[in-house]
């Protein structure tokens, strides 16, 4: 399983993403689909592609079965405090993320919950702090840049 999060699944969406990053995110989206792996969309990300993609965008990923909207739920909370409470125990709560406002970082830290508690092995984020944060806590996290090229 992979998770997308808000910044990947607009980009995807977008008419404006460039024709090589475009091309990327299809080669992607073409593998996973292609090995029956199963695209995680947490809902926290949900809800901000619901501020930013216009409502016929939801078509396209709700009923398909490569994507599943995975809840914040008690498993995903329960992780979530024990990240939290190791970040503020440490006393550099914001870590890696020193420039970046505590209650992002707590909304990167659900997202990051809900990748654990899912079994996740791979986040795909635009977001270069969340992509620090799921590093610093043992996950892969890969930006559309970092995708592979589709072979000739």
């Amino acid at each position: 399983m992979v998770l997308f999060d808000a910044s990947i699944l607009i980009k995807l969406l977008d008419p404006r993403t460039s024709g090589k990053q475009q091309d990327k995110l299809d080669y992607l989206l073409d593998c996973l689909q292609k090995s029956r792996t199963k695209i995680l969309i947490p809902t926290p990300a949900l809800a901000e592609l619901y501020v930013k993609a216009p409502p016929e965008v939801m078509a396209l990923f709700k009923g398909r079965s490569a994507f599943l909207i995975v809840p914040f739920d008690e498993k995903a909370a329960l992780e979530w405090s024990l990240q939290v409470k190791d970040a503020v125990l440490s006393q550099r709560k914001k870590g890696i993320q020193a420039d970046t406002s505590w209650r992002k970082i707590k909304f990167d830290h659900q997202i990051i919950a809900i990748a654990k508690v899912n079994r996740t092995n791979t986040i795909y984020s635009e977001d270069t702090g969340l992509c620090k944060l799921a590093r610093a806590l043992g996950l892969t996290a890969l930006g559309v840049d970092e995708l592979p090229d589709k072979p000739n």
